[in-house]
């Protein structure tokens, strides 16, 4: 990447921004059982979670086992830009999913806050109608990992956006977890815990 003339590193470039959505503080729902116990009664659901190793194995995160890779069609469909994510799990109906790819973007652990500094308001401009919701870094397995999240229109809906973040090999792996604005309050609870759940292995 390209140094700033005071030093610090540009990851600003239209490269590396893509599109985490589909073509795109409610109160939080209290759950009984965290993902961690291996379930989650949501509603009247019992949703099944498992560790899925990911990357050749290079890191794994406590996912729901239901949620499988979406089928090359239909992510062309979800998420038509030609640098959509490169691997996408979903649920049933395609409309809870998380999608992460490991840029070639260099980066290290202590970095990942600044490049969601300069990442953020790039995609923020894609969508000026929309406002960050939060935008932190937390400590999860030993690394840093930041996020931000919003809430933008989609075609028939609007769409609930979790960006994330972190170093692996001294890259980004840039990724995210998106549902229906409808369904927000039940599943960004579940997503933050996946988020704490991650670890490089």
């Amino acid at each position: 990447m390209d140094n700033d003339t005071d030093g610090r590193k540009n990851f600003g470039d239209e490269n590396f921004i893509y599109l985490m959505g589909e073509n795109t503080d409610a109160e939080q729902p209290k759950y009984e059982t965290k993902i961690t116990d291996g379930y989650v009664i949501m509603g009247e659901e019992k949703v099944l979670f498992g560790r899925k190793f990911l990357l050749d194995k290079k890191f794994s995160v406590i996912m729901p086992e239901t949620f499988k890779l979406m089928t090359p069609a239909v992510a062309e469909i979800k998420y038509p830009s030609v640098n959509r994510p490169d691997f996408i799990y979903t649920n049933a109906d395609t409309t809870v999913n998380f999608t992460f790819m490991h840029r070639e973007d260099k980066a290290s652990n202590e970095e990942i806050p600044e490049v969601k500094d300069a990442l953020q308001p790039l995609v923020m401009k894609m969508y000026p109608a929309s406002s960050v919701i939060e935008s932190e870094t937390l400590e999860a397995g030993g690394i840093n990992i930041s996020y931000y999240d919003f809430i933008a229109p989609a075609l028939d809906m609007n769409i609930y956006t979790l960006t994330f973040m972190f170093s692996l090999e001294e890259r980004v792996v840039l990724g995210g977890f998106n549902c229906p604005e409808a369904d927000m309050d039940d599943w960004k609870p579940i997503f933050m815990q996946m988020l704490e759940s991650i670890e490089v292995t």
